[in-house]
């Protein structure tokens, strides 16, 4: 048996869009023991013992030569000890680096004298890969989860794209094609019942609001969200939760209490990433501005609504067959880029909002919701 080491750095949307490549890696080399390379977020997204052949998270501190090392221990993920990514890929056969922006992490594996060497990477860099796609960048058309799918079918042959834009080459991946279809996978354990995050909820009986971002430039405003979730209530059969993390109580209180009426809705704040999972998951739908929770819905089968404003569809768009998107307009002529980013977000108007999310609601009852999921 031998050891494959997968590489997927970044902030948990773009781990959370490399599933599909981890999945695809797993099916590549079924015999293999895997070493996931990466955040520390890792640990949180991926529950220890749900893909057996993950035994080991490599988690890459500021420097290569700073790892800290967490297997499996009494079911859960333990650091026990750290390390170089070198020395982690010495006992490795197969390195598959999924960033074709960074192969920073493939050098190592290149001075490790691994034998099979996956990926991409611009110019002379491309010399550390001998099992490498001629994809070596970034085409606006390539949505960040298609990105590593297309490099593993380049590279062994699958596409032979000598001659081909990236984006025929895109259509012709066979494994493109596959999570076109699908979305993302769920990296855990599903529950009926989501007891431990909503109190007392059960599968499709509330839908989710998540009006928090990043940055406030990068959200629909609080205002606007207010006045959508008031008009909803009558039309949807279920409760409007107001979702957000434990540290955007502020923010979220904007949307769930005050202003006209004073209904006030219930808060969700999931305190892990896995508890954020189970709840996205019992979900009718979910509305969000664009986020890596858009992401976390497609792999668990939630119909999703993303508001977007400057973020590229193309890349950075919902991958769920019924997802919808409601985009704003873009201000070209404004210089500094979260301005532009936030007058995007206020063009969105509530009635384009109201109408994607009543039609979503209305096709997802029909489709008798959640008989496909658990």
């Amino acid at each position: 048996m031998h050891r494959v080491a997968w590489v997927r750095v970044g902030a948990l949307g773009d781990l959370l869009v490399g599933l599909a490549s981890l999945v695809e890696t797993l099916e590549k080399w079924p015999d293999s023991k895997l070493t996931v390379v990466g955040s520390a977020l890792w640990t949180q997204i991926i529950e220890p013992g749900f893909f057996p052949q993950v035994d080991r998270i490599a988690v890459i501190e500021k420097r290569a030569d700073d790892v800290r090392v967490f297997e499996i221990h009494d079911g859960k993920w333990a650091e026990v000890g750290r390390s170089t990514l070198k020395t982690q890929y010495q006992d490795c056969r197969i390195v598959f680096n999924t960033r074709v922006d960074s192969p920073r992490q493939g050098f190592p594996a290149f001075f490790a004298g691994v034998a099979e060497r996956w990926g991409s990477a611009k110019g002379l860099a491309g010399f550390i890969y001998n099992c490498r796609a001629r994809h070596n960048g970034k085409d606006p058309l390539i949505h960040e989860r298609d990105v590593p799918l297309l490099v593993m079918d380049e590279a062994e042959g699958r596409v032979k794209s000598k001659g081909l834009s990236l984006s025929e080459a895109l259509a012709l991946s066979p494994r493109v094609k596959r999570w076109q279809a699908k979305g993302l996978p769920a990296p855990l354990r599903l529950k009926q019942v989501v007891a431990t995050a909503v109190a007392g909820a059960t599968v499709g009986a509330y839908v989710l609001v998540n009006p928090t971002s990043s940055r406030r430039e990068k959200a629909w405003p609080s205002s606007r969200f207010r006045e959508l979730i008031l008009g909803l209530e009558s039309n949807v059969h279920a409760e409007i939760l107001v979702l957000g993390s434990p540290q955007e109580t502020d923010w979220l209180r904007e949307v769930a209490t005050g202003g006209p009426r004073e209904r006030e809705f219930r808060i969700v704040q999931p305190r892990s990433i896995g508890d954020l999972f189970q709840v996205v998951a019992g979900a009718r739908w979910l509305l969000t501005n664009t986020s890596s929770v858009q992401f976390i819905a497609a792999a668990v089968q939630t119909p999703v609504v993303t508001l977007m404003g400057r973020a590229t569809p193309e890349i950075w768009g919902p991958l769920g067959p019924k997802d919808k998107i409601v985009r704003g307009v873009e201000p070209r002529e404004i210089e500094d880029m979260f301005i532009r980013e936030q007058r995007a977000y206020e063009s969105i108007e509530v009635r384009e909002v109201r109408e994607s999310l009543l039609s979503l609601d209305v096709s997802t009852q029909a489709s008798e919701w959640g008989s496909q999921k658990w």
